[in-house]
C-alpha cells in the first residue's frame, strides 16, 4: 500500500491569514520500522556505556540486627560455680603451712642447740628432786572438796563475837582445863572434849561438871569444804578424820577410868603408822598431822586419867586446826 503512495501524491495546503500558502515540498513520510531499529540500537549502545553491579543475594545483616539462637533447656550449658573465697582460703592455708614449718624447724634448732649445749641431769637425780620438794612443802595444790567430818563433843558454850570467847578461855586455862574453838556459821563454839560416841561424851561431861566447869555433850559436825591441798594432803585429811574418832574413844574411855578394847588399839597403831607415811607440805595440815600422830603413840602407852588428858589435848588441837582451814 506504500508503494502506490507516489502515484496519488497529495499536497498539504495551509492559510496563513486568510491567504493561502502552497507549499511544493513533499510531505515528509518516517520509515517506522527504521525507527524501531534506531531506537533498539540506541538502546544497545546505551547498554554498552553503563557497567550494572548487582548486589551479592546473601547480604551480611547490619550489626544491631543478629540471629539468637536458641538452645532447649535440656541442652543449655550449665554454669559453673566459682567461690569467691577460694583465693583467701590459699592464701590462709599458704600462710598456716609456713607457720608450721618454720616451727618445725625452730623447735628442731633449739633441740639441738639445747643438747649440745650440756649434758642431760641423770635420771636418778631427777627422781631426788622430784621427793625434796615433797619433803620441803613444795607439793602442787589444786581445789578439792572434803566431806561432812562428825565427832560426839563436850562443849562449853557458843559465842558471838571472840573477846566473850577469850574471856572464857582464860578461865579454863587458869584451872587447868584443856579446850579448842571452832568457827561455824558466823559462831565461836568452845569444846572441852572429844568422844567416839555421844554416850562417853555425856559420862565425860559429868565428871567435868563435878570439877565446877557447865557443860553439856552432843553431837557436832562441820560441813563438807573445798580447799587448796595436794593429792597426798587429801588423802591425809580423809584417813585422819577416821582415825580421829578411833583415838578420841580411847581418850574418853581413859579420862573416865576404862580401859579401851585390844581391837580398837590395833585400828589406832596401823592407822598411825599409814598417816607418818603420807607427805604433806601446808603448815597448817603439818601441824594436823603432828597433833593427831602424837595422839596416836600416846593412847598405845596410855596408863593414867592424866595421860587421857594429854591425848585429849592434841585432839582438840587437830579439830581446831581443821575448823580453820
Amino acid at each position: 500500500m506504500m508503494g502506490n503512495r507516489g502515484k496519488n501524491d497529495k499536497k498539504i495546503s495551509i492559510k496563513i491569514n486568510g491567504e493561502k500558502t502552497k507549499f511544493d515540498e513533499d510531505l515528509l513520510v518516517y520509515d517506522w520500522k527504521l525507527g524501531e531499529s534506531e531506537t533498539a540500537a540506541g538502546e544497545e549502545a546505551k547498554d554498552d556505556s553503563f557497567d550494572w553491579i548487582l548486589p551479592d543475594e546473601e547480604a551480611e545483616p547490619p550489626q544491631e540486627y543478629k540471629k539468637i539462637h536458641y538452645v532447649s533447656g535440656s541442652k543449655k550449658k550449665k554454669r559453673s560455680f566459682t567461690n569467691p573465697f577460694q583465693d583467701s582460703v590459699n592464701l590462709i592455708m599458704s600462710l598456716i603451712g609456713a607457720i608450721v614449718v618454720g616451727a618445725v624447724l625452730g623447735f628442731g634448732t633449739l633441740k639441738v642447740i639445747t643438747t649440745t649445749e650440756g649434758p642431760a641431769a641423770p635420771a636418778a637425780t631427777l627422781q631426788d628432786d622430784t621427793v625434796t620438794g615433797k619433803a620441803d612443802g613444795q607439793q602442787a595444790v589444786s581445789a578439792v572438796e572434803l566431806g561432812d567430818f562428825s565427832t560426839s563433843i563436850v562443849q562449853g558454850g557458843v559465842y558471838s563475837t571472840e573477846e566473850q570467847l577469850k574471856a572464857m578461855q582464860d578461865t579454863l586455862s587458869a584451872k587447868g582445863f584443856s579446850h579448842a574453838s571452832v568457827e561455824k556459821d558466823g559462831q565461836f563454839f568452845l569444846f572441852l572434849g572429844v568422844s567416839g560416841d555421844l554416850e562417853t561424851a555425856k559420862i565425860l561431861g559429868s565428871k567435868l561438871k563435878d570439877q565446877g566447869v557447865e557443860v553439856y555433850a552432843k553431837d557436832f559436825v562441820l560441813g563438807s569444804k573445798g580447799i587448796n591441798a595436794s593429792k597426798e594432803e587429801k588423802t591425809f585429811l580423809e584417813k585422819g578424820n577416821a582415825l580421829f574418832t578411833s583415838i578420841a574413844q580411847v581418850s574418853s574411855s581413859g579420862m573416865i577410868g576404862g580401859t579401851p578394847d585390844e581391837e580398837t588399839m590395833k585400828t589406832v597403831q596401823s592407822g598411825i603408822k599409814e598417816l607418818e607415811g603420807i607427805q604433806v607440805g601446808q603448815e597448817s595440815i603439818a601441824s594436823m598431822k603432828k597433833s593427831l600422830v602424837d595422839a596416836g603413840k600416846m593412847a598405845a602407852s596410855m596408863k593414867s586419867p592424866e595421860d587421857a588428858q594429854k591425848i585429849q589435848g592434841e585432839l582438840l588441837s587437830y579439830l581446831h586446826l581443821y575448823g580453820g582451814l
